[in-house]
């Protein structure tokens, strides 16, 4: 059996060029991160109305939630339960815009 041969590092393309340097001044780094309870009161301040005008009446109905002309209040649990619901149906979630798919995965 013959051993693998290593190339020589003084005959690669690279030998002899200078090391990239970034193009973009390295960012500053921030003093305060935002702990989980910070984070959790952000997603309680979200508005998810815009939702409420993208769920079809199939949906809606699997919800136990009111048909689609009366309005709809979506909080941070009702949100949990429709982002489950869609994702079990890729397609619904295919044929909403950008904006409300964001919304879902927030």
């Amino acid at each position: 059996m013959t051993q693998p041969t290593r190339p020589d590092p003084q005959e690669s393309r690279l030998a002899g060029q200078p090391a990239p340097r970034p193009i973009h001044p390295v960012p500053a780094r921030e003093d305060h991160r935002p702990s989980y309870d910070e984070l959790m009161a952000q997603t309680d301040s979200t508005d998810y109305s815009p939702l409420a005008g993208h769920l079809d009446d199939e949906t809606r109905s699997a919800l136990g939630l009111p048909a689609a002309p009366r309005p709809l209040v979506i909080d941070h649990q009702l949100l949990q339960r429709i982002r489950a619901h869609l994702l079990d149906n890729p397609a619904k979630v295919a044929a909403l815009p950008d904006s409300i798919r964001d919304l879902i995965h927030l």
